[in-house]
């Protein structure tokens, strides 16, 4: 994989529209995977827990859940993205990653497995994930503010 490859997060992507205190990273960052900078990896994973953190979180106003899911889908396709699929060998390395800190969610450690796989860092917002050192041990896990 080339040096400017990564698995994003969905943190990532909800960031750009979800203004929090990583809403200027996460835009710069992808700003620069739409324009050829650095190459995105997602997988099927992301898309689901972006659109499951959408409909379900108690902080967004029902209203305008439908604009968000819409920004969302949006950005996934105008964003050049390559999208990984694990295959079930693939997934050998999941119980590895797993044991490496049970805090930490099973949708984040399926990324971190993919990001892993394909032997590229993670970008994330994610605060656990960012501190986690068992699973800092297994795959490079970076802040976008850190890349931009």
């Amino acid at each position: 994989m080339p040096k400017n490859s990564f698995f994003i997060d969905s943190c990532i992507f909800l960031g750009t529209v979800i203004k929090d205190e990583n809403t200027k990273a996460c835009k710069s960052f992808i700003s620069r995977v739409q324009n050829d900078v650095y190459i995105g990896h997602i997988s099927p994973f992301v898309t689901g827990e972006m659109i499951n953190s959408i409909l379900y979180a108690d902080n967004i106003k029902p209203k305008i859940k439908s604009e968000i899911l819409h920004a969302i889908v949006d950005m996934l396709i105008s964003t050049k993205l390559e999208n990984f699929v694990p295959s079930n060998n693939d997934m050998m390395v999941y119980s590895e990653i797993r044991e490496a800190d049970d805090r930490i969610s099973e949708s984040d450690i399926i990324h971190a497995t993919c990001a892993m796989i394909l032997g590229i860092p993670l970008v994330t917002t994610d605060y656990m994930m960012l501190n986690s050192r068992g699973l800092k041990k297994h795959v490079d896990i970076i802040s976008p503010a850190d890349i931009v």
